[in-house]
């Protein structure tokens, strides 16, 4: 060009050796450098880089004002992320800023080339560049790391109105960064009623957060950081809307690591407590005493009739709660402290019976109002 800067080119504050120029505004920059000479010569221009962020991509909060970054990604930006997680479109407006993933490359110093949602991509970026780092020497995607594998543990049968947890059991092969997983169901039998955080999560600082029914996405935070070990990677809750068979499975699973490369993560196939039942038993009340709700929890080892009552001190059946044929499993009921007829009992003590193949057990449940 005939003069400097070319057009579409801003000159930087730099005038000499050791300085240095932030632009004034966010965003993607290209640089090329020349020198000058005592006489105002101009040497040609340097090879163009390849772009470069001047901001944190995460860099969201200063802890006190939304949308106003301090520089750093810290728990005060992934929970505003948080707040707005699994949203598109209209319902993003005014924190439009909290979508900053995919980039280019998958890095957290490329583009971003957003696509008007806070999903895994964006939580992947945060969870990079969160501070304060832990040591690279630590970084996954090393070929000497085994693969993770992903399973769940849910009833194999289920009655009409009983709520359980289907636990997603996470082996990390100790390359994975984070992961999003989603699982199906038996829409005609089961519903899912919420999402959690499991040990596995919360004991290595990590966070969940949820973008739909029966999904999860987790990362631990920190670039080089890793899920390590195995336990409750999420629990979800369910409500049985029919007798039948749940088929709690995992649909699909997305892993990442610390570089935001794709990891395998394989699926066991789901655990069902049919396998697992060894011995009929009718477990504590919890809680007891009980105010007004109390959870009756009991295993069935072998198929046959089921009778689960709740019984006054006078030996007078209060209520039914389940008579019929059941098949292994595990299974669970909520008391709400009402008779037969849907009416609110007194406070005093109560026994709840089980009457199964093999087994008659009986439980005190102390109900205070």
């Amino acid at each position: 060009p005939g003069s400097y800067p070319p057009a579409g080119w801003s000159l930087t504050a730099v005038s000499a050796s050791g300085q240095s120029d932030e632009p004034s505004s966010r965003d993607f920059w290209y640089y090329v450098a020349y020198a000058k000479d005592a006489c105002g010569n101009a040497s040609p221009v340097s090879a163009m880089t390849s772009g470069t962020l001047d901001y944190h991509l995460g860099d969201v909060s200063n802890g006190i004002t939304a949308g106003t970054g301090d520089n750093s990604v810290s728990t005060a930006d992934v929970s505003l992320l948080g707040a707005h997680y699994g949203v598109s479109g209209g319902a993003l407006a005014g924190f439009e800023y909290l979508d900053v993933g995919p980039t280019t490359d998958h890095s957290t110093n490329a583009r971003p080339t957003t696509d008007s949602k806070t999903d895994f991509e964006d939580l992947v970026m945060f969870a990079l560049n969160y501070a304060p780092h832990v040591s690279l020497a630590t970084k996954g995607g090393a070929s000497t790391q085994s693969a993770s594998v992903l399973s769940v543990e849910a009833p194999g049968s289920v009655s009409i109105g009983d709520e359980f947890d289907a636990q997603v059991v996470l082996t990390s092969g100790g390359n994975l960064l984070a992961l999003s997983t989603t699982l199906g169901w038996n829409s005609g039998v089961v519903e899912p009623l919420s999402v959690t955080a499991g040990d596995l999560v919360t004991s290595q600082g990590g966070v969940m957060f949820s973008p739909g029914p029966g999904r999860a996405d987790a990362a631990v935070l920190g670039e080089g950081s890793s899920f390590t070990g195995q336990g409750t990677l999420v629990t979800v809750r369910f409500r049985a809307i029919a007798n039948g068979a749940p088929h709690v499975g995992i649909a699909s699973v997305e892993g990442r690591n610390s570089l935001n490369q794709s990891v395998t993560v394989n699926i066991s196939n789901p655990l069902s407590v049919e396998a697992v039942v060894t011995a009929t038993d009718l477990m504590p009340v919890i809680p007891n005493p009980a105010r007004g709700r109390a959870a009756l929890q009991y295993s069935i080892a072998t198929r046959g009739p089921v009778d689960l009552s709740v019984f006054s001190v006078d030996g007078r059946r209060v209520k039914t709660l389940t008579h019929g044929v059941q098949e292994v499993g595990r299974y669970r009921f909520t008391w709400d402290g009402s008779d037969a007829n849907g009416a609110r009992i007194q406070a005093g003590v109560y026994f709840v019976r089980l009457e199964a193949p093999g087994i008659q057990k009986t439980r005190v449940i102390n109900l205070v109002r």
